[in-house]
């Protein structure tokens, strides 16, 4: 029913609009191939500019890699290495690099060559590997720009892997994918950079579109054969339940299902240490991070601001907060910073709720006096009266208790079992962050909690990655909404209107992995965040 697209082709166009531009890629006639300075001209392509970039890190380094695309890559060659034997494709081959206007040797360089079709951005690329001096570095570029102005260019941000994309090389997840794999940051965020990209996730949203474009399809069935007796109630049945199929899943992935795993591996957990002052956060934050990155004191309201740093934890980005402690007396710089602790949030109540992650920090000599002695390690129940007075703010939420200063406390006596309706249930740990003991124990239980918390949501590519994605999809499931609201029990449904919404449906999808296009806009947006080389 519908041709099956043998060279990439993508149209930027409105609902119910027409093709406003087509970039296509057109394979070149077979013939008689003919070498220009070592790289045959049929394995390049007409593209208008031919552009280069440092597409490795800053020097010095060892190795710096400069990229070159475009149809100008074979006068490129001949500029650089003038007399030069002709380069295999995808063969390293050590050259000398020449001043195009002096003739100067500019460093000895691998040169590699990748014929257009068959490269990263689908046009003919010459990849120079020098030495990663500043000097060799500067004035390969500058050697660059002097071989032809007009036709050859520094690149912009993002313009290697745009061209991929408009070569069909690369749709427009993959081309996100690559981007968040660039940050990556945690193991976790790598994995997801990579279970997203290579097409995985464009397959799940074209599993997707197929389901729309199959119910269309039924739908515009009873139009031809709307006279046969019993055809539409065949028909419609199906397609009702697969809009409340689809409608269902796009609940489950936009923000409010999978949404806190997603924010987890992103954006990273919210961990916040709290409590009264004087019970040992800052240096347990400290040896948490393994840096000072907090001041400790014996004075207690030292930690007069909101202290953040973040961490790695099994793999998982950790927001690691300390607060400065909540007490009635203190100076008015130590006031202003719990204030600032609570400006976070409205109330600071709210604060701890709103983290993902909370842990109590309270000082064991203080836990003796208010709980009757120290609360067992692992898993047990604590007063909840007794954890108030500690601080505890929010009894709602799991909570987690680390008992420090046991340094002190060697020999105390447990805390008596508290009565059944003042019972809490409760994580303790028992340590001192004085003398680094139980910090360990600390990050992998709770490195151990982020696994158990997000295990099952690593199986497969989420369909939610970007705040476009979410977009997208909220206009798609509003569009089934309305269809369903306005079609599914209609008994008489105008099937031609019921066509043209799921249709638009299937469109709002293609624009998701670039198979439908609304405007160049959203391309410069996506790929601006690229850093220029890539």
């Amino acid at each position: 029913m519908h041709a099956a697209r043998v060279l990439p082709r993508w149209w930027w166009a409105a609902r119910g609009g027409v093709c406003a531009r087509v970039c296509a890629v057109r394979r070149a006639a077979p013939g008689r191939v003919r070498a220009t300075a070592g790289i045959p001209r049929a394995l390049t392509t007409a593209a208008p500019e031919t552009i280069y970039a440092l597409s490795s890190g800053r020097p010095p380094c060892g190795v710096s890699v400069v990229r070159v695309s475009g149809p100008r890559v074979p006068d490129v060659y001949a500029a650089l290495c003038p007399g030069a034997a002709p380069l295999v494709p995808r063969r390293a081959t050590l050259r000398t690099l020449r001043d195009p206007r002096t003739g100067e040797p500019l460093d000895d360089a691998l040169l590699l060559f990748f014929p257009a079709r068959h490269s990263y951005t689908g046009e003919a690329v010459l990849e120079l590997h020098v030495h990663g001096s500043p000097a060799v570095v500067r004035d390969t570029l500058l050697a660059l720009a002097d071989v032809d102005a007009q036709a050859v260019r520094p690149a912009a941000p993002g313009e290697f892997t745009r061209r991929a994309f408009e070569q069909g090389r690369m749709d427009l997840t993959s081309c996100e994918a690559l981007d968040a794999l660039l940050r990556a940051e945690t193991s976790t965020q790598r994995r997801l950079a990579l279970q997203t990209g290579g097409g995985r996730q464009a397959q799940v949203y074209a599993a997707l579109r197929r389901e729309l474009l199959e119910a269309m399809v039924r739908v515009e069935a009873m139009l031809d054969f709307s006279d046969e007796d019993g055809i539409d109630d065949a028909l419609w049945a199906p397609v009702c339940d697969a809009v409340a199929r689809l409608r269902a899943r796009l609940r489950r992935e936009l923000p409010g299902g999978r949404a806190p795993y997603l924010d987890a591996v992103l954006h990273g957990t919210r961990l916040v240490l709290y409590g009264r002052p004087n019970a040992g956060k800052s240096l347990l934050l400290n040896r948490l991070v393994r840096r000072e990155a907090a001041i400790v004191s014996a004075e207690p309201g030292t930690t007069r601001d909101v202290v953040q740093v973040a961490l790695e934890l099994h793999g998982f980005r950790v927001l690691l907060t300390d607060t400065a402690g909540l007490r009635d007396a203190g100076g008015a710089i130590e006031q202003q910073g719990i204030a600032r602790a609570q400006s976070t949030c409205p109330t600071y109540a709210a604060h701890i709720r709103e983290a993902d992650l909370a842990v109590l920090v309270c000082d064991a000599a203080e836990a003796c006096r208010v709980l009757g002695g120290v609360p067992a390690a692992g898993a047990t129940a604590v007063s909840a009266r007794g954890a108030r007075v500690l601080g505890m703010q929010d009894a709602a939420r799991d909570v987690f208790l680390f008992v420090n200063k046991m340094d002190a406390a060697r020999g105390a006596r447990a805390a008596p079992a508290p009565a059944a309706d003042d019972a809490l249930a409760a994580r303790v740990w028992h340590g001192s962050a004085l003398h680094d003991e139980g910090v360990d124990a600390l990050l992998a239980d709770l490195g151990a909690e982020l696994c158990e918390r997000h295990a099952a949501d690593l199986s497969e590519p989420p369909l939610v990655t970007e705040a476009r994605h979410a977009h997208l999809l909220r206009q798609v499931l509003a569009t089934l909404d309305a269809w369903a609201d306005t079609f599914g029990a209609a008994h008489d449904p105008d099937v031609t209107l019921a066509a043209e919404e799921l249709r638009h449906a299937a469109y709002l999808v293609g624009q998701i992995t670039g198979e439908s296009m609304a405007a160049d806009e959203v391309l410069g947006a996506i790929f601006a965040r690229f850093c220029i080389g890539k």
